[in-house]
């Protein structure tokens, strides 16, 4: 058994074993190389680092011997990319090279046993090619295979996303294919949102924008009741929107949420005055079928369907910064979580809740610090974020990071 030290297609440096190098061939080597990288093997071309009268000419050569071909156990290979095939076949050699790179799991073997436990090198590292101008099924002319509609998917063509610890954006912390999805964005930490323009600390507010490019903006419902902003008494530095006992903010019409079957919601929020209300609603439509809320002993509800509906909760304590996450799936089951999951309540590894199959197709009205029955919230809310779709587990968890990470919770 002899073991050679090879540069790979990647490069990265590895080992690769074969059991007799006076029996076993350059084709034998080359399959031992792809197979400790991860990749096909009629990838591969190898020659020896500084003595390039040693390669390998003939894939899967079954009559050279590696002890013949001259190559030892003291020599580096080296890997290069056989460029072989149809136009497509090069094109997808490129990408799974990349993907390989950009996942990263073979850089630390020595560390992980297992190359599926190693850190992601890039968390954005799964190719769709479907996602790009040109299909790849043969390059042939024609309209793109493109599974989003209103044009190619971001992130083209990396759509998958791995977790991540500290996302820098919405855009980054979800695949391609959900960021089209983003259906509201209200962000208290970007002062820009907030109308009137250059609004002081503690001023009442007209507006706050919406910054998933939709303009679904929020304007004040609660009749001369406006909610507040606050600039001085930050939260990690951002400033929020304060909510007083009757402040209400809506929107109308929200026409995608009309017979919506599926949504993902986020709210960072502070309940400064539990006991005033109960319960003090932080988000609801009008029908009340989407609603994140809490009691007066901190109880927080996480509710789809009806208002006598099942509901999942956990538990908040006042004055405490938190961020809310409401999951609805279309198929009764919801999930929601305070802070990661530090709070958790996951129907979907439990009973499931009771929830319509799809929205009322009478809601377009969504509310924001209570809703048209009453219950407004009296706290603070520096973020809102809907999704018109159920995230999966590792981009609703990147998105809970990328706001606790923001805010400081």
């Amino acid at each position: 058994m002899a073991d050679y030290t090879f540069k790979g297609i990647t490069g990265v440096y590895g080992t690769a074993t074969v059991a007799d190098p006076d029996t076993n061939t350059l084709g034998d080597l080359i399959v031992a190389i792809a197979t400790a990288e991860g990749l096909p093997a009629d990838y591969y071309a190898i020659s020896v680092e500084g003595n390039p009268a040693i390669n390998d000419t003939v894939l899967d050569d079954s009559s050279t011997t590696v002890t013949v071909s001259g190559i030892t156990v003291s020599d580096r290979i080296i890997c290069t990319t056989r460029q072989q095939g149809t136009k497509e076949r090069r094109q997808i050699q490129k990408l799974e090279i990349a993907q390989l790179k950009r996942k990263g799991t073979f850089r630390d073997t020595g560390t992980y046993t297992d190359p599926e436990d190693t850190p992601y090198f890039r968390s954005n590292n799964t190719y769709d090619a479907t996602s790009l101008p040109d299909t790849y099924n043969g390059n042939l002319p024609g309209p793109d295979d493109n599974p989003n509609t209103g044009g190619l998917i971001q992130k083209r063509p990396w759509v998958a996303v791995g977790v991540i610890d500290e996302p820098q954006s919405i855009n980054e912390a979800v695949e391609g294919g959900s960021i089209t999805d983003l259906e509201i964005w209200y962000d208290g930490a970007d002062e820009s949102t907030i109308v009137p323009t250059g609004i002081q600390d503690e001023d009442n507010i007209n507006q706050w924008n919406d910054k998933s490019g939709l303009a679904h903006n929020l304007n004040f419902s609660g009749g001369n009741n406006k909610p507040t902003y606050e600039s001085s008494d930050t939260q990690n530095t951002y400033g929020y929107v304060q909510f007083a006992d009757g402040d209400l903010m809506s929107i109308n019409p929200l026409s995608s949420l009309s017979g919506a079957t599926a949504f993902t919601v986020f709210v960072i929020a502070r309940g400064t005055s539990l006991a005033t209300n109960s319960p003090q609603l932080l988000t609801s439509t009008e029908n009340g079928e989407l609603s994140i809320q809490f009691d007066s002993d901190g109880t927080a509800r996480f509710k789809v369907g009806a208002q006598n509906g099942t509901t999942v909760a956990g538990t908040v304590d006042e004055d405490e910064w938190n961020v809310f996450t409401l999951v609805y799936n279309g198929t009764n089951n919801i999930v929601g979580r305070v802070n990661n999951g530090t709070t958790v309540v996951d129907t979907s590894s439990g009973t499931p809740a009771t929830g319509p199959a799809a929205m009322n197709a009478g809601s377009t009205y969504l509310y924001v610090g209570g809703d048209n029955t009453g219950g407004t919230f009296i706290g603070d809310i520096g973020e809102v974020i809907l999704f018109k779709k159920a995230l999966n587990s590792t981009e609703y968890a990147n998105v809970e990071n990328y706001l606790t990470t923001k805010w400081g919770i």
